[in-house]
């Protein structure tokens, strides 16, 4: 039950995060600089389904490096895509 809900807590940082770097939003200079690294960019906070590999981390530093963080991070890429478009995905 502990990992579920720090898996929903990763996945709300993660979504917030995206949110914040939107035009016109606080973090709004992170998606200026940012889109000049192409593709690269998309893991960073081009894309909230990607953004789950390096977003991760606080799963890593809490929990270790082991084969369960690939599994973390397919659950996580899916609660963010879940979250997303059933509530922001319309707007």
């Amino acid at each position: 039950m502990e990992l579920l809900t720090f898996l929903l807590f990763n996945s709300l940082y993660i979504i917030g995060f995206y949110l914040a770097i939107q035009p016109n939003m606080l973090l709004d200079w992170v998606t200026r600089y940012g889109t000049r690294l192409g593709r690269c960019f998309e893991p960073i906070g081009g894309c909230v389904t990607c953004m789950a590999s390096v977003h991760s981390w606080p799963y890593l530093v809490t929990y270790g490096f082991g084969w369960q963080w690939l599994i973390y991070i397919c659950a996580l890429a899916a609660v963010n895509t879940i979250i997303y478009r059933h509530t922001l995905a319309d707007e």
